[in-house]
């Protein structure tokens, strides 16, 4: 297995035990008070990058493809990742009901992580599509 694939399919599993336990948290909160929105963003957020991280890992040792750029990309989208569902996380935390309107801490760490997931993605999807 490629270290790229090594990459996403670590943060995969990670991030998706992460995702059921804000659902576990999710549960709870839910119990005493109906309404746990920001909890209920960051529970999916977390399951669909799991998903998401698992099946890249996937396509990059598929296609076979291989080296540094491979590995950069896997970083650079796992790092961007690991913002977005800390930011997401994070809103919850500080009970932010509007992350645009209040300019929240989340909302910061979820507008930066697009200059690292966003190349991440590109590189993988370029490398990987390439070596089909």
């Amino acid at each position: 297995m490629t270290t790229a694939a090594q990459v996403l399919t670590a943060y995969g599993i990670v991030i998706l035990i992460v995702g059921f336990s804000l659902g576990s948290l999710l549960g709870a909160a839910r119990m005493k008070a109906p309404s746990a929105r920001s909890l209920a963003m960051a529970h999916v957020e977390t399951l669909m990058q799991g998903a998401m991280s698992l099946s890249l890992g996937f396509a990059v040792s598929a296609t076979g493809w291989e080296g540094g750029l491979s590995t950069v990309g896997a970083v650079l989208l796992v790092a961007g990742l690991a913002m977005q569902a800390t930011g997401a996380t994070l809103n919850w935390l500080t009970k932010t009901n509007d992350q645009f309107a209040e300019r929240s801490p989340g909302f910061i760490l979820n507008s930066l992580s697009s200059f690292a997931s966003f190349p991440g993605l590109l590189i993988i999807a370029f490398g990987t599509l390439s070596n089909l």
